[in-house]
């Protein structure tokens, strides 16, 4: 079932539950007022006839008849009995000449007893009353039908109905037509969002002037559309750049292949030759697992998390970085080390921790002219600050924001080896970790790495 559908629908059960609930309550309260009137009007007409005839000679009902007969109170088949207290009928009107109607006994009792009765016999309604205000006390019953209140209620009846049918068919319509324009941004979005691929991936959606609920989910499709386009351009750029940096040693090794099987060669050109597609292929094998490692990382998921110790990862990257590059040297410092463990504890894992800090050391050597890279660790408000930070006269502050993607390498580095992976994948690794990373330039000409962690203090890992 369409939504359209669903709101015309839903509509017109609120309007068809609210319109009945008025039209019932509204009939059953007219009803009960004529019913109160019409009863008051039989008590009023009963105490008259009482009245009247306590004023009358002894047992003179001519004249009462008479005078009833003359009276037009636009009572509908009206009749009236009267009795004395030992419940002997006294007189009998009828205005509609029908004979005389006796009173159940019962009746009269409850007359006696409750001074005034009032009771339905089919459409007649009844009122008794027992007048004790003379010398000799007699029950009245006065009987008639309220034919107004009768036509009076059908024709409420009747407009109550069409009333009723013509609203709800005013609902209908006006649910449907609400329900079109309430429809109308969403059904733009989905023409929209169905004209969009990844050819055209950066046509974004009409923003609207409303600023509801539909604005809002224009925005935030553009947002995802946003970060769409940005994940394939960047995509777009890693296969470029993985396939260049692939075919290239790859063309070297079959090129020196070639020019070495034109003719016969000594052993110490032979030798030479496999030395320098060895390190072609050592070349190749590097890149293809930091390839893999990113593209692991870059999958994200669930990490198999432990406590780690940072002060304990960072205490063994000088060690690290000494074993591949005796030249480079990390100093590490520590602020005040908290009385409370965990705050230096990360959940996390230890291996790709200790890669992230080794890759970020290792890249500040690298372009440090004495090699050296500053290590500072401290702790603020349930967070771990570590900073890495050297020497860079040579780094051009405008390509900041380039060097934690993949295979972006600063202009400064070209006469480095290197592929451009390892800052993109030490940034991999913290975001992970639910933490922060950022680069830049210090007052004194610094290359500063700012890594922010969460520690493990605030609940278990």
């Amino acid at each position: 079932m369409k939504v359209r559908l669903k709101i015309t629908l839903a509509s017109l059960l609120l309007a068809f539950t609210v319109l009945a609930a008025f039209g019932i309550a509204t009939y059953y309260t007219t009803a009960s007022q004529y019913q109160r009137d019409f009863n008051r009007r039989l008590q009023n007409r009963s105490l008259t006839v009482a009245k009247l005839l306590s004023r009358l000679p002894s047992n003179d009902y001519t004249f009462l008849s008479k005078l009833d007969s003359s009276t037009t109170n636009m009572l509908v088949a009206e009749t009236i009995s009267i009795f004395d207290k030992e419940k002997n009928s006294l007189y009998y009107f009828s205005r509609a000449k029908t004979p005389f109607v006796s009173i159940e006994p019962e009746l009269l009792d409850e007359i006696l007893e409750k001074k005034i009765v009032n009771t339905s016999e089919g459409k007649k309604k009844l009122v008794g009353i027992y007048y004790d205000a003379s010398p000799k006390p007699v029950i009245v019953v006065t009987s008639a039908i309220d034919q107004a209140g009768i036509n009076n209620l059908r024709e409420l009846r009747y407009n109550l109905l069409i009333s009723f049918l013509a609203a709800t068919l005013v609902s209908i319509l006006a649910g449907w037509i609400f329900s079109r324009e309430l429809l109308r941004p969403v059904k733009k979005i989905a023409e929209t969002v169905d004209k969009i691929s990844a050819t055209n991936i950066e046509n974004r959606l009409p923003e609207l002037p409303a600023k509801d609920e539909w604005n809002m989910l224009s925005v935030t499709f553009n947002n995802l559309l946003h970060r769409l386009q940005e994940s394939f351009e960047i995509q777009g750029r890693f296969i470029s750049n993985a396939s260049h940096e692939l075919s290239t040693p790859l063309t070297s090794v079959i090129n020196q292949i070639d020019v070495t099987l034109r003719k016969e060669r000594t052993n110490g050109e032979y030798l030479k030759v496999l030395r320098s597609v060895q390190a072609d292929a050592q070349h190749m094998t590097d890149l293809t697992q930091q390839l893999l490692v990113l593209a692991r990382t870059a999958r994200g998921g669930a990490l198999q998390t432990t406590g780690v110790r940072m002060d304990e990862v960072l205490m063994e990257v000088p060690s690290l970085l000494k074993k591949n590059h005796p030249e480079y040297a990390a100093k590490v410092y520590f602020d005040e080390i908290p009385d409370n463990e965990d705050l230096g504890i990360v959940a996390g894992n230890y291996e790709l921790l200790l890669s992230a800090c080794r890759n970020i050391a290792e890249n500040g050597c690298k372009y440090s002219p004495d090699h050296t890279v500053h290590i500072s660790l401290s702790f603020v408000e349930g967070r771990i600050v570590i900073l890495f930070s050297n020497i860079t006269d040579t780094f051009n502050p405008d390509e900041i924001g380039m060097i934690f993607q993949p295979f972006q390498r600063g202009s400064n580095a070209s006469a480095a080896p290197g592929y451009g992976l390892g800052l993109s994948l030490t940034r991999r690794i913290i975001l992970l970790h639910k933490g922060e990373i950022k680069a830049e330039i210090s007052n004194d000409k610094r290359l500063v790495v700012s890594v922010i962690l969460p520690s493990a203090s605030a609940g278990k890992y």
